[in-house]
């Protein structure tokens, strides 16, 4: 695609930033969408719409529609992850989210073990065919699930406790008490809530997390080509390889957490690790398995955090207020996948190499560490629910 459009590095990281433009302009008025329509209506809206736009990305010309369809996807997802937030809030207590969380983040890893080699494979297998090159092939076919699954969830997704017949009564009423009990002490909408010194903790958290996170998303396939001599069905494949382990790590992770009562270690110490690793691979490029071996740390603390993290927004918030709790921290993670890749793609055009921008995205794995240790203790404890 960046040959055939003749993009330069920096202008595909513009362009791959340019989504959480979108994205983050959307996320606070995305939360009171949720409040007002429900998560269902969002979570399958929001699906149908980003499938339409990523289907529409084949007609990309040039830069300026480039840009354009990165945008609008941006907009198109942003009230996804507000209304998944809201919806789990409405069905668990926080104290469980952990767990759910890593089911749902499962998703990430997957998705690169599936969609990198198949992608790969759809460019390789279709360039050509009907007058498309292979990228557009790529866009069209990995679009139209997103649309279906959306269709689907229209009637699928159920909001409530209370709405299924496959609970007893009793087991209804159990849930709606841990939910009613747990959400005394939080706030039940957001103005308040800004006021919290620790909302804007986890604001600052998930933008420094996440500039690592992002980076290494657009850019990972980029280093493994450096290699050389791979086709794009082995870049994907080898690109497959991180996040199989980083979804093993991220699932023993999350329910070592739940099973001994500790949160605080099992959040900071992947990003301290993922840290460490990132600069290591800079130091053994020559080398790359190695090299490899590294990033695939890196992106297993990446992903161990982000489960462990995104349940701690729903400790401060209460049912659907926490949709837009949840979008107010993801504008720090909307803001770093501007930045990340951006600066990345600068960074790399400057230099000529990887080093500066991985250096960048390993302190920003530390230093979102550290502001882990400043969440109040309270919110990383397990909290004592009575029967």
């Amino acid at each position: 695609m960046v040959h055939d459009l003749s993009l330069s590095e920096a202008a595909y990281g513009l362009g791959a930033g340019l989504f959480f433009i979108g994205y983050l302009l959307l996320q606070v008025p995305a939360g009171y969408l949720v409040q007002l329509h429900g998560p269902r209506k969002c979570i399958a809206g929001s699906m149908i719409a980003w499938g339409l736009v990523s289907v529409a990305t084949l007609l990309t010309r040039d830069e300026a529609s480039f840009y354009a369809l990165r945008f609008l996807l941006g907009v198109t997802e942003a009230a996804f992850f507000p209304a998944v937030i809201a919806c789990f809030s409405l069905w668990f207590p926080s104290y469980r989210l952990s767990k759910v969380m890593s089911l749902l983040f499962l998703a990430l890893p997957l998705g690169v073990i599936v969609g990198g080699p198949m992608s790969g494979w759809i460019m390789d297998a279709t360039h050509g065919g009907y007058g498309l090159k292979g990228w557009q092939w790529m866009f069209l076919l990995e679009g139209l699930p997103a649309i279906l699954l959306g269709l689907f969830a229209t009637k699928a997704i159920i909001e409530r406790p209370d709405g299924v017949e496959w609970l007893t009564p009793g087991e209804k009423a159990l849930v709606l008490r841990e939910l009613t009990q747990e959400s005394r002490d939080k706030q039940t909408s957001l103005l308040p809530a800004l006021r919290e010194p620790t909302l804007w903790i986890l604001f600052a958290t998930t933008f420094l997390y996440n500039l690592g996170n992002y980076g290494l998303v657009f850019w990972m396939p980029s280093m493994i080509k450096s290699i050389g001599g791979l086709t794009n069905f082995q870049i994907g494949v080898v690109t497959a390889l991180p996040y199989f382990i980083a979804a093993c790590a991220m699932l023993v992770n999350s329910f070592h957490s739940v099973k001994t009562g500790e949160r605080l270690w099992h959040t900071a110490l992947p990003l301290i690790a993922g840290g460490v690793v990132l600069v290591a691979s800079v130091t053994m490029r020559d080398v790359p398995v190695l090299s490899l071996l590294c990033l695939t740390v890196g992106i297993s603390g990446i992903q161990c955090t982000l489960a462990m993290f995104w349940s701690l927004p729903s400790r401060v918030l209460a049912g659907t207020a926490a949709a837009s709790g949840a979008g107010l921290v993801n504008i720090g993670a909307a803001i770093a996948g501007f930045a990340g890749p951006t600066i990345l793609g600068l960074l790399g055009q400057l230099t000529g190499s990887n080093t500066a921008g991985v250096s960048l995205l390993a302190i920003g794995l530390f230093a979102a560490a550290g502001l882990i240790f400043a969440i109040p203790r309270h919110l990383m404890a397990r909290p004592v629910v009575s029967a």
